[in-house]
């Protein structure tokens, strides 16, 4: 029987214990015991309250962001400096994104410039970031 409750969890996110609210999460229970079984829906309500908790962009909003910009998924992942499937995943609620990677994700976002400068950058990958002057 499904009941409305607010499931109290600590999740690990970015390498520390998170605790979280999750309120009104329709969780199946066992009439006989009160047992809660946890489901694939239950899971994707939890990490809805989980995201909105710690103010991350939902894989949604990362899809409509990349549509948004015009670039691909590729395009995204070799500007970012990542492997393609750490986006994939991000934006399929696989694994969500570390606190880091979701500002860099809001900046490359945001800034057209930014998108510039790190296509620029990817293309030539070889040339330093930094010219490290010969060791004596």
């Amino acid at each position: 029987m499904p009941t409305r409750v607010d499931y109290s969890i600590e999740v690990n996110y970015d390498g520390r214990l998170v605790p979280l609210v999750a309120r009104g999460i329709d969780i199946p229970t066992c009439q006989d015991c009160g047992e809660k079984v946890i489901t694939m829906e239950v899971d994707d309500q939890i990490n809805a309250a989980l995201y909105e908790h710690l103010g991350l962009l939902t894989p949604t909003q990362i899809r409509a962001e990349i549509e948004r910009v015009g670039v691909t998924r590729s395009e995204v992942a070799w500007q970012l400096g990542i492997d393609e499937k750490t986006l994939w995943y991000w934006m399929n609620k696989v694994q969500i994104q570390p606190r880091a990677m979701d500002n860099y994700l809001r900046v490359f976002f945001q800034f057209p410039e930014v998108r510039t400068a790190l296509a620029a950058i990817s293309i030539d990958s070889a040339a330093p970031i930094v010219a490290m002057p010969d060791a004596v």
